[in-house]
């Protein structure tokens, strides 16, 4: 153990990582051996010098029979994620997520998920070759915020575009990738950021899968819910969605669809009658508060499409015309959207009217001229050209990314053979066509009007 500590305090620097690297990778007959001793020998290491040295000696430690929640786990843990040496840690992945991965459990265990939210952000930027890098911690940090609900910790993190795994550098798995989109989508959700959660719930949907898995299951799930509270009816997935991930939900998630069905209808009544149906399901899948959510949506978009047609009404009329149980309700509605923002309108409490205002009809028409007038206004002042000239730089920025992706692909070796492959059986199809339809005059167009659609379906999955 002491010649082992001796070689970290030698070679801990950037030109001898690589030999260290090797050394404590072989050293596990040491660490086993010596199991006792590692939390005496971790108080003699510098987490921030000496950051590889100490990342084995925390890993080896948590590897024993150290029972969660384990305080001086945490305590060295955090302490080391706060202040460690990205390039010292970048040369063992592997090991940083594991420990990253036992703090999680450890302050979980604790019931004081808290305490393990600023180290694994500290963590997950360190083992970032670059910002815009997924990394295995990005979950496990997502799962601590939601737990500890400070859904607003995350919200540098989230907005930082993702381009690339680089699995090599730090040991990404689809897993990964699938759970960044779904607690991502949660916390969005938490933060009533609906647009990014179905964004990012959408990801997770349409991310490659040869096989379904829970995790796209449950983001579908939050997916219809969202995209009824936000859009107001359900979306069609894009025609690039796995087909094993549609039949996943068309044959899993059958009282969401009907939930979305029911919605679509615009009869709260039957929209009520499917939620109680499913309340039981609803609530093992932890989505009651959100299918509450979506139910009561109908009412405010019923609300904001009454104010297209009418300047005046009554609030008995408006419960009838909305599902609302009463006038009541719909006045306590009212007064909240009102306090929203959602509307603009005022209530006669003597005669049960309710007047809704010129900024009402032309908040909710929106016309296309009202809205180039409304985006004319939006630019003249310094702040609106900057968050412009921003959005702008950040479309060129897509565009040369997308362009940089479509020529890595074009070139790539195994997607050459595979058009060339392609090409070749459509050459041959047709040339078989051509002949058994020789002399057959326009009966042969038969065959090509059975396959065409075919193919076409094919060619978009």
């Amino acid at each position: 153990m002491d010649a082992l500590l001796a070689q970290i305090a030698a070679f801990s620097n950037a030109s001898d990582l690589g030999q260290l690297a090797s050394t404590l990778k072989n050293s596990d007959s040491v660490f086993t051996q010596n199991h006792q001793a590692l939390p005496a020998a971790l108080q003699q290491l510098d987490p921030a010098e000496q950051s590889l040295g100490f990342l084995y000696f925390l890993h080896h430690l948590s590897k024993g029979n150290l029972q969660a929640p384990d305080a001086a786990f945490i305590d060295n843990a955090c302490r080391f994620f706060a202040v460690c040496n990205a390039g010292q840690i970048q040369q063992a992945p592997d090991i940083f997520v594991a420990v990253g991965r036992k703090l999680r459990e450890h302050v979980v265990a604790a019931h004081n998920p808290r305490r393990g939210v600023q180290p694994l952000r500290s963590a997950l930027q360190a083992l970032q070759p670059s910002p815009e890098v997924l990394t295995p911690l990005h979950a496990e940090f997502f799962q601590l915020c939601l737990l500890s609900r400070c859904y607003a910790a995350a919200s540098g993190v989230l907005a930082q575009d993702i381009y690339d795994v680089a699995p090599a550098q730090t040991t990404c798995t689809p897993t990964d990738l699938f759970l960044y989109c779904y607690y991502g989508g949660m916390l969005c959700i938490g933060r009533k950021q609906h647009a990014r959660a179905q964004e990012l719930l959408l990801q997770a949907l349409t991310a490659p899968a040869v096989a379904g898995n829970a995790i796209v299951m449950a983001a579908y799930k939050k997916w219809v819910l969202v995209c009824l509270i936000h859009a107001g009816q359900l979306l069609t997935l894009p025609k690039f969605t796995s087909s094993t991930v549609r039949h996943l939900v068309e044959s899993e998630a059958r009282p969401y669809n009907e939930l979305a069905t029911a919605y679509g209808s615009r009869n709260a009544e039957r929209l009520r009658r499917v939620a109680d149906q499913h309340a039981t399901v609803f609530a093992a899948d932890g989505n009651a508060g959100l299918v509450r959510q979506a139910v009561a949506s109908l009412a405010v978009r019923s609300i904001q499409r009454l104010t297209q047609t009418f300047l005046t009404l009554s609030l008995s009329d408006i419960a009838a015309n909305t599902g609302l149980a009463n006038a009541e309700e719909a006045e306590a509605r009212i007064l909240r959207m009102v306090a929203a923002g959602q509307i603009h309108a005022k209530i006669d409490g003597r005669s049960g009217m309710v007047r809704f205002a010129d900024e009402t009809r032309a908040a909710t028409g929106a016309s296309a001229s009202s809205s180039a007038a409304a985006c004319g206004g939006l630019w003249d002042s310094a702040a609106g050209v900057a968050a412009l000239d921003e959005r702008m730089k950040q479309v060129l920025e897509l565009g040369k990314r997308l362009q940089q992706a479509h020529d890595a692909v074009s070139q790539d070796r195994a997607f050459v053979s595979k058009v060339a492959a392609r090409e070749r059986s459509k050459y041959e199809l047709g040339a078989g066509a051509s002949g058994l339809g020789g002399g057959l005059g326009s009966a042969g167009l038969g065959g090509a009007d059975e396959f065409a659609p075919m193919a076409a379906s094919g060619a978009s999955m």
